[in-house]
Order: C-alpha cells, then sequence, then structure tokens
C-alpha cells in the first residue's frame, strides 16, 4: 500500500511537472533601429483570442490612432509595429500589438 501511495505521488508530481513546463508559448516578431529627427511616440494594445479560431480585430489600427493622437502634427515617420502572441494551454491566445514611431 504504502509503495502504491509513492508511485501516484511521483506520478502526480511529474504530470503537473510536465504540464506546467510546456503551458506558455510566446511567438514574436520585430524590427528595430529606427532613427530621425523628433520626439519618439509608443503605444501598446492587447486583447485575447480562444482557441486559435478568434483574433482580436482591429489592435494594429488602434495602436496606429493612439500613436496618432500623440503627434500633435499628425506626421509621423520610421513606424515600427510588433505582434507577440501568449498562447496559455492552446486554449486561450494573448495578443500584443507594440508600434512606436518618431513625430515630426
Amino acid at each position: 500500500m504504502n509503495k502504491l501511495v509513492v508511485w501516484l505521488f511521483r506520478t502526480y508530481a511529474i504530470g503537473v511537472c510536465l504540464l506546467l513546463s510546456a503551458c506558455v508559448l510566446i511567438h514574436s516578431s520585430a524590427i528595430s533601429g529606427s532613427s530621425g529627427s523628433g520626439s519618439a511616440v509608443n503605444v501598446e494594445y492587447s486583447d485575447y483570442g480562444i482557441l486559435h479560431l478568434t483574433a482580436p480585430s482591429g489592435l494594429t489600427s488602434d495602436a496606429n490612432a493612439a500613436l496618432a493622437k500623440q503627434c500633435q502634427s499628425g506626421v509621423l515617420s520610421n513606424v515600427l509595429t510588433e505582434l507577440s502572441m501568449r498562447d496559455w494551454f492552446l486554449i486561450v491566445q494573448y495578443y500584443t500589438v507594440t508600434a512606436a514611431a518618431v513625430c515630426k
């Protein structure tokens, strides 16, 4: 009986470790190294998706609109965007768009 309890505990512990070790995947890409005269503006927008079937719409357009609001002249250059996605248990995805630009 004691060996069975120890075996069940070990099996449970190994299962939990394996489950938690692979619970988050991060997909990301970026372009960097912008330069230019003017002031830098940055924004970040996030939203959730489910089962890779639904993805948030409008993240990039919302980020672009927020960049334009931060720039009084409305003239932006060297606009860089980064989309990253975190995947939790292959069920919920967390999308983040980060945008940076130079306001002239």
